[in-house]
C-alpha cells in the first residue's frame, strides 16, 4: 500500500494514500513522495496508537487494491472509520458500507458546469462526463451513512451563484465544509493567479449562510481558524 503519510492527528489516526485518478492542478498530494507498507504494518501502527478513530484519505485511497481488506480489519478492531474519496470509484464506496461510519466527498463546482470541472480536475472532457456520473452515484451511496461534502472555495469557480446551483446536491448531507483556498500550505499550490488565501473571510461567512439554508451544519476553515454555522 502506497502512503504519503501515516500519523496521529488529534484523537484519530490519519492514513493519506498516494495516487489519484484526477490531475487537479492545485493539488500538492499527487506530487508528494510515498512509502510502501503492508496491511499488517498499517494495522500495527493503528493498534499501537491508543485511539479508536481512523481517517482514510490522501490523494485517492480507493485506488489501493487492498483498501477494503484494510477497512475490514480496522472495523474488526472496533475502529470508527471515515473514508474520503473523489467519488470516481462508487463501487469501492459500496463495498465499504458495512465497515465505515461515513464519508467525505469533494464538490469542485456545480456538476453541470463541465467546463469548470475540466479545468479544476485536469482531465479530458470525456472523462469529466464519467467523473460527474460516478460522483453523483458516490454521493447517493454516501448519503446512506454520515456524509461531509467539502468545497475548496476558489474564486471564479465557487461563487454565491454557483454555490446556489450546488445546493440540491448538498441537501441530505450531514455537513458541508467550506475551505478557504490557499489557507493551508499543506493542501494547495497557487492556481488561477491566486498565491495567498482567497476569498476574504467575510465572503466565506456569506457563502456559509447560503449553504446553511439546506444543510444542518456548515464549517468554515481558513486563515482565521474554524467556524461552525448551525449545529455544534
Amino acid at each position: 500500500m502506497r502512503l504519503i503519510n501515516m500519523g496521529l492527528k488529534g484523537e484519530q489516526v490519519r492514513l493519506d494514500f498516494f495516487g489519484c485518478n484526477l490531475k487537479c492542478p492545485y493539488c500538492i498530494h499527487i506530487r508528494q513522495p510515498f512509502e510502501e507498507y503492508s496491511i499488517d504494518e498499517v494495522i500495527d501502527f493503528v493498534s499501537n496508537s491508543a485511539v479508536k478513530k481512523v481517517f482514510i484519505g490522501g490523494a485517492e485511497p480507493t485506488l489501493q487494491k487492498d483498501l477494503i481488506p484494510l477497512i475490514e480489519r480496522l472495523h474488526s478492531m472496533g475502529m470508527e472509520i471515515i473514508l474520503k474519496s473523489d467519488g470516481m470509484k462508487p463501487e469501492v464506496l459500496e463495498q465499504s458500507l458495512p465497515f465505515v461510519k461515513g464519508f467525505v466527498l469533494e464538490l469542485k463546482a456545480p456538476l453541470e458546469d463541465t467546463a469548470a470541472i475540466e479545468e479544476l480536475t485536469g482531465i479530458s472532457s470525456k472523462r469529466v462526463e464519467q467523473y460527474v456520473a460516478n460522483l453523483k452515484t458516490s454521493i447517493d451511496i454516501a448519503k446512506t451513512r454520515w456524509l461531509r461534502l467539502w468545497v475548496r472555495v476558489i474564486p471564479g469557480y465557487v461563487t454565491e451563484e454557483s454555490l446556489k446551483r450546488m445546493l440540491s446536491v448538498m441537501e441530505g448531507a450531514c455537513e458541508v465544509l467550506l475551505y478557504q483556498f490557499l489557507s493551508n500550505p499543506d493542501f494547495d499550490l497557487p492556481f488561477a493567479g491566486y498565491t495567498s488565501p482567497v476569498p476574504a473571510w467575510e465572503n466565506m461567512e456569506s457563502l456559509a449562510g447560503i449553504v446553511a439554508e439546506k444543510v444542518p451544519r456548515v464549517i468554515i476553515v481558513g486563515e482565521k481558524g474554524r467556524k461552525i454555522v448551525g449545529k455544534e
